[in-house]
């Protein structure tokens, strides 16, 4: 509003004193210079004449009006335009006229501002006849004036258009193709900047109308085929142009079709640019060779395409191919060569393919070596010792492999291992006695088929004397072995090696490990038995050797669901007894579950008790089915007599609770009767309608004589002082991996199958 007094201010000013009879004379001024964002003001405002006036606006002759972005103040003798936010877009030639009673007059004024395009047409998607003249067009506004660039979609980039015999750029906002082909359909774009942030980009496509058949790829060398004798020919051509395109095959003047030979077949399957017809012989024979011609053709246009075929044999199979000699890591491998007569084409070379057969039926990588025509021998290095391989031979023309020769076999010789036994483990189980287990040695170092281990063993503080040596047979490839140190010396300290032997002796030693026998007894194995199964618990019974309590601090058992496949285990709550009961509650409702159990002291864990096996019992509400008393196969009721017997136990069940709700309605009777008025009395009462409101009947029934046991009450684990609460069944519960009295047992422990 101060803008406008100060506007209606200088007006006052400036006016002379206007006769009554003029027209107006406008004028029309800029507050300030624009600025892109800013908010631009022009006033207009009349000179001579009298009022009434009337102001209106134009931009580039076309009327302006209130918007979100443009506000029009009228006042008496004026009116003010107002642009809010200044973009290139408003750009122009700005005027204002002024009317009154006696005539009008405008004034104009260019309006400019610095700033980024914008467009005024841009060139959208169009379809043209094949040879037309096409005019493209993109236009935009800005100050400075915008340059406008053209590119086109080049396989997978963008290239700049520019002018050549058939395009030409007229103006930067028009393009001219004379001429328009195939060659000018795809995707264009035109780039518009100057200068000023963000650039404006429009992308559209040429499409044409009418364009006649071309086959694709006629000089490539694709256009001569060689097929295997007995194998599939197949062979076509590409055509694009405008549909429908008649396909034809030629071959020696002779139209080709599946009606004249049942061998050939023809089929035609559409493109985004045109059709691919496709001319297949399922078994390729001496007679199929010629040369094919392929011709397209629709109402614009047509074309042809020639394609030789040529039918070859690949070459016979290699004769006498056998073994030489064979030592450790090569074998020479001979054969006869090939003569000319017994091929139709020259033999390129030969491929030796040989693998190697871990078993029978088991065939390991694959592995060839090119050979050349003028060899019939061959030496194959470089392959493993002790190892039995089979190999077989081909010849290669022009066309291809030919057929292998006969499968031949040999062995190489064996030599030491080369790699020592790995993840050897010893073990304390006493005080002269020390567990060590082992596995093979990788299995590309055995070199020959392992026929056992040394087990060496010496004082660990006797460095002179060298390792006595037991010898233990191999078990397999893949086995863990293990082997019992006996009559040691109690609380000594023995260096443990191992290493693998076969045929042609043993190989590298196992680094040397430490390990000390222990300085008193393990605790004796204790014995498990199962007690007692309900729905949700197991009630387990331990039993310790005679004389074995003194040597145990405490248990630990040991448990899993059948189908887990790893071991839980547990602190055992030990109170010193001989024997004890425990039961596991919260379990799961008819699952198999199977516990063992070990005893520890200060020197150890015990060997583990036999695997002992329960199963829970299924709910009540299973053991009863109506299905099960009609299933002839079931296990509760498995004929028509035990129907009936279910039957009438149903019936005597229902007539029993019959009798005890006739009972208990009597009952309840006789005691309201006995605590009411005399008979008399309440007669009389009865017949009034009235009876005595004094008159209370005593509370009945009976004085519970158990507690309802909370079904929210968290179940204890066990019995004692295992555990506070579960509140989720026990084969939920996570195991704390930090306490060492519930871990999760190693799968490949050997507590995983006690003995």
């Amino acid at each position: 509003m101060s803008v406008i007094l100060m506007i209606n201010l200088l007006l006052s000013c400036s006016l002379v004193v206007l006769s009554h009879q003029e027209a107006p004379k406008a004028h029309l001024t800029q507050m300030v210079k624009p600025k892109l964002g800013e908010k631009s003001s022009m006033v207009c405002y009349a000179s001579n004449g009298s009022p009434p006036f009337e102001f209106n606006w134009y931009k580039d002759d076309g009327l302006i009006t209130n918007s979100d972005v443009i506000r029009i103040d009228k006042l008496r003798d004026s009116s003010i335009l107002t642009i809010d936010s200044m973009s290139s877009s408003f750009n122009g030639n700005y005027s204002c006229r002024v009317t009154n009673l006696f005539g009008s007059d405008s004034l104009a004024i260019t309006l400019t501002v610095d700033g980024p395009p914008s467009w005024i047409f841009k060139q959208q998607d169009v379809k043209f006849n094949h040879k037309d003249h096409v005019i493209l067009r993109c236009s935009a506004s800005g100050h400075p004036k915008p340059k406008i660039i053209w590119k086109k979609f080049e396989g997978s980039h963008w290239t700049l258009l520019d002018n050549d015999d058939i395009i030409e750029k007229t103006t930067d906002e028009e393009i001219n193709i004379r001429n328009v082909n195939k060659a000018h359909e795809g995707k264009y774009g035109c780039a518009v900047s100057n200068g000023f942030e963000p650039n404006l980009w429009n992308e559209f496509t040429i499409g044409i109308i009418g364009f006649p058949a071309k086959l694709k790829n006629k000089n490539t060398a694709s256009s001569s085929v060689s097929v295997k004798k007995g194998n599939k020919l197949e062979i076509d051509c590409e055509v694009e142009g405008d549909k429908p395109i008649n396909m034809n095959w030629i071959k020696n003047s002779i139209t080709q079709n599946k009606f004249d030979n049942p061998r050939l077949d023809i089929n035609e399957l559409p493109t985004v640019d045109g059709i691919k017809s496709i001319l297949t012989i399922k078994s390729a024979d001496s007679v199929d060779d010629g040369v094919y011609q392929c011709q397209a053709e629709n109402k614009y246009g047509k074309d042809e395409k020639t394609i030789k075929v040529t039918i070859v044999e690949p070459p016979p199979s290699p004769q006498s191919f056998m073994v030489h000699q064979a030592w450790s890591r090569s074998v020479n491998v001979g054969w006869s060569k090939l003569s000319s007569s017994s091929s139709k084409t020259p033999i390129l070379g030969y491929v030796i393919r040989y693998w190697k057969t871990s078993s029978p039926g088991i065939n390991e990588q694959l592995h060839e070596v090119n050979v050349s025509a003028s060899m019939n021998s061959y030496l194959i290095k470089d392959i493993e010792p002790g190892t039995m391989f089979e190999a077989t031979l081909m010849a290669v023309n022009e066309v291809g492999l030919g057929s292998p020769s006969r499968v031949i076999s040999f062995t190489t010789g064996e030599e030491e291992p080369s790699s020592a036994p790995v993840d050897l483990v010893a073990t304390p189980r006493g005080p002269s006695t020390i567990r060590i287990t082992w596995r093979p040695p990788p299995r590309d170092s055995h070199n020959g088929k392992l026929l056992g281990y040394y087990v060496g063993y010496r004082r660990a503080d006797d460095y002179k004397s060298t390792h006595f040596f037991k010898t233990v047979d191999s078990l397999g490839p893949n086995v863990t072995h293990e082997y019992l140190l006996t009559s040691l010396t109690k609380a000594t300290d023995y260096s443990i090696t191992v290493k693998a032997f076969n045929s042609a002796g043993s190989g590298p030693a196992y680094q040397e490990i430490t390990v000390a026998t222990l300085a008193g007894d393990v605790a004796p194995s204790p014995r498990l038995h199962i007690t007692q199964t309900t729905v949700d618990s197991i009630t387990l019974k331990y039993t310790l050797p005679q004389g074995a309590l003194g040597s145990i601090d405490h248990l630990d058992l040991h448990f899993k669901e059948d189908d887990e496949p790893h071991w839980r285990s547990i602190d055992f709550f030990f109170d010193g007894k001989e024997t004890a009961e425990y039961t596991l509650s919260g379990l799961n409702p008819s699952m198999v579950y199977k516990f063992y159990l070990t005893a520890s002291n200060s020197h150890g864990a015990s060997d583990p008790s036999s695997i002992v096996t329960a199963k829970t019992s299924r709910p009540a509400r299973d053991a009863f089915t109506f299905g099960s008393v009609f299933d002839p196969a079931s296990d509760a009721f498995g004929s028509y007599w035990n129907m009936i017997t279910v039957l009438s136990i149903t019936i005597a069940v229902a007539i029993i609770i019959i009798v005890i709700v006739i009972a208990f309605v009597f009952v309840r009777k006789a005691q309201l009767e006995a605590a009411t008025k005399p008979a008399y009395e309440f007669s009389l009462a009865s017949q009034a309608g009235t009876l005595g409101y004094n008159q209370s009947i005593p509370p009945t029934g009976t004085v519970r004589r158990f507690v309802d046991i909370d079904v929210n009450t968290n179940k204890p684990l066990m019995h004692g002082s295992l555990v506070d609460e579960y509140p989720t069944p026990y084969s939920k519960l996570t195991v704390d991996g930090n306490n060492k009295h519930s871990v999760l047992v190693d799968h490949n422990h050997v507590y995983d199958c006690p003995r």
